[in-house]
């Protein structure tokens, strides 16, 4: 019996013994194939390995190739470079099942692996942002407890999340936990409730499907989707205008925030996206005219994360509801009807009102030129 027949006699004798959560596929002199995490569907991989036909284990290190479902093949890349480095460093002796322990600690020790390139990507993004001299965001791998934490930064606002990633994922989403900032509440809110939407939609399919779209629905990965849109939510923040008044709607610093939600400076956050100082806000839809489907947002353009449209992109973006609303949108300007649930006012009651101020108005006016 050669090197590699005892070898092979090893595998099929202690690999499912000493390397736990293991199977073995085939074992052959031509191809040995394991599956490693067999039981943990979204996190199994599957390693082929190949005696090398001279000088094997002598000068030669065992042939690698990995296969998977949920793994990239950069990833795939990289385990590779790994084995083959690890397999080199043990010339001489077998190297299966050395290899197989190396391999499957790895993905133990590593449970992020399994979407690398959603973080390369968003370390791309966080390094085209110091480039444009936004800098501050960070990104922080926690491999002990399988999370990603985000540190966005808009000039002097901070945005704090921790995404875990489960053991199902991408079938499942990632959770949003940990969420601290110290922009206004109405934009946190905004923050954990617009993440936690992007990562349902991800794995959830739409209510509307028919039964052809719901059995061709497949999950998409979250990481990415909810970590990039807190991380370009947070950077716009500080330089987002009043499309009243022309001014930044938040202080520069955040100790000078306004809390007094009666005060005109307090921000106000309405459907299209777009933020107004609630004084603003008040006076532009207390103004006439009132047109017959309501007032549009007079914004110089759409805002990139409207409540009218989805951040997946498979929502189209939202029409004016009505025909003639659609002909008064001007160009260049947002054109979707001002909403906001403390702002609810019909055309008749904002006529009405109106007309009761200017009444109002004449009578103190008609006062003064009497008391001349």
């Amino acid at each position: 019996m050669d090197l590699i027949d005892r070898e092979l006699c090893d595998i099929r004798a202690k690999c499912e013994q000493q390397i736990a959560d293991s199977k073995i596929i085939s074992c052959s002199a031509t191809l040995v194939r394991v599956d490693l995490l067999p039981h943990r569907p979204n996190r199994t991989l599957t390693v082929c390995l190949r005696f090398p036909e001279e000088d094997y284990p002598k000068t030669s290190a065992i042939l690698v190739e990995l296969k998977s479902k949920v793994y990239s093949e950069k990833f795939h890349a990289e385990l590779t470079r790994l084995i083959d480095v690890y397999a080199r460093e043990h010339l001489g002796g077998p190297q299966a099942l050395l290899v197989l322990s190396f391999a499957q600690q790895y993905l133990l020790d590593n449970p992020l692996c399994v979407c690398l390139d959603e973080i390369k990507q968003l370390r791309m993004d966080l390094k085209s942002d110091e480039q444009a001299d936004n800098r501050g965001s960070q990104l922080k791998l926690k491999q002990r407890t399988s999370s990603v934490e985000l540190i966005a930064r808009g000039g002097n606002y901070v945005y704090r999340v921790t995404a875990a990633v489960p053991d199902s994922y991408p079938n499942q989403s990632v959770e949003l936990r940990g969420q601290q900032s110290n922009l206004p509440n109405v934009l946190i809110r905004y923050l954990n409730g617009q993440s936690r939407e992007i990562a349902r939609q991800c794995v959830e399919p739409p209510l509307r499907l028919n039964k052809e779209q719901l059995a061709n629905f497949q999950p998409v990965r979250s990481l990415y989707r909810t970590l990039k849109f807190c991380l370009e939510a947070t950077r716009d923040f500080h330089q987002e205008l009043c499309p009243i008044c022309d001014k930044t709607v938040l202080q520069q610093e955040p100790e000078n925030l306004v809390l007094d939600e009666h005060a005109d400076g307090f921000v106000e956050r309405v459907y299209c996206g777009h933020l107004f100082h609630q004084g603003c806000l008040k006076h532009y839809l207390a103004e006439p005219p009132f047109p017959k489907g309501g007032k549009l947002c007079p914004a110089k353009r759409r805002h990139p994360r409207s409540d009218a449209q989805t951040y997946m992109g498979r929502g189209g973006t939202l029409e004016a509801t009505s025909t003639s609303c659609k002909k008064t949108i001007e160009p260049g300007v947002c054109g979707i009807k001002l909403a906001h649930d403390r702002w609810v006012v019909n055309v008749k009651t904002a006529e009405a009102r109106w007309a009761q101020k200017q009444a109002r108005q004449r009578e103190l006016e008609e006062v003064v030129d009497f008391l001349q």
